[in-house]
């Protein structure tokens, strides 16, 4: 498995982005010369970027002889929308970011084979992105995700959610960006797959497991909890799971 570096000039955001790449090299024995390799893009937690993935995650050993491509782009504190001060991110990640993918590397075109997935914020830019762009993420991993945005206890935190959604939270519950609802908008053929998980000492638990109980009787979902803060020691577990999930063979056999 190759680490890249790199940066490029966002045609989307209109200013310079970094990005980490973790790509396959040939020569593994779990690896051949014809395949379409699969994606997972992995989106950071707030106040942080894309190098946490690489300091803190075991991300590197856990995909080092696969047939992925894992994208680290950076997000800023936008929690992966389009911003209300202008800053199309949501786009850049489901649009832009692709595009660069498979223009760079040989992956696959099927939906089924890229999954979207992230910590806390990242945790909610995952769903949120996911869920309004399923023409291209087939699977959506979810772990810890700050995923009730409207509530009273996240609006209360220092976070400037103005920043990012503004102030109208009546407008905020009844868009896109609010994923309790729109969960039920995404019609059963274009459902991604989830993978959801949250730690029982997190204090995100309560929002995660609700949206669980949101999803669990329309999307097929893994869902675990058990014992865990908001950390990465409890991420790693769950990303360890999480790879084989997206990994394994998901696709339907179609009945003629």
């Amino acid at each position: 498995m190759a680490w890249i570096s790199t940066s490029f000039k966002s045609k989307t955001l209109n200013m310079p982005v970094e990005a980490e790449i973790l790509v396959p090299q040939p020569g593994y024995k779990t690896l051949t010369q014809c395949e379409d390799y699969k994606v997972m893009i992995l989106l950071h937690g707030a106040n942080n970027d894309r190098a946490e993935w690489l300091l803190k995650s075991q991300i590197y050993d856990f995909v080092k002889e696969l047939p992925i491509v894992v994208f680290m782009p950076s997000g800023k504190n936008s929690f992966y929308v389009n911003t209300f001060n202008g800053y199309a991110y949501m786009d850049y990640i489901t649009k832009e970011i692709p595009e660069f993918i498979k223009t760079h590397f040989r992956v696959s075109r099927d939906r089924r084979d890229w999954l979207i997935a992230g910590e806390s914020m990242g945790g909610y830019g995952a769903v949120v992105c996911g869920l309004n762009h399923t023409e291209q993420f087939g699977n959506v991993g979810i772990m810890s995700g700050a995923l009730d945005i409207a509530c009273e206890e996240m609006r209360m935190s220092p976070f400037r959610f103005d920043l990012v959604f503004g102030e109208d939270w009546e407008a905020f519950t009844e868009s896109s960006y609010n994923v309790f609802k729109r969960c039920h908008e995404i019609s059963e053929e274009e459902k991604p797959r989830i993978f959801l998980c949250c730690g029982k000492q997190d204090f995100l638990y309560g929002m995660n497991e609700r949206f669980y109980r949101e999803v669990n009787a329309e999307y097929d979902v893994t869902y675990t909890e058990g014992d865990g803060g908001h950390d990465f020691t409890y991420w790693n577990e769950r990303l360890k799971e999480m790879i084989p999930w997206f990994m394994a063979d998901n696709r339907k056999e179609v009945q003629v």
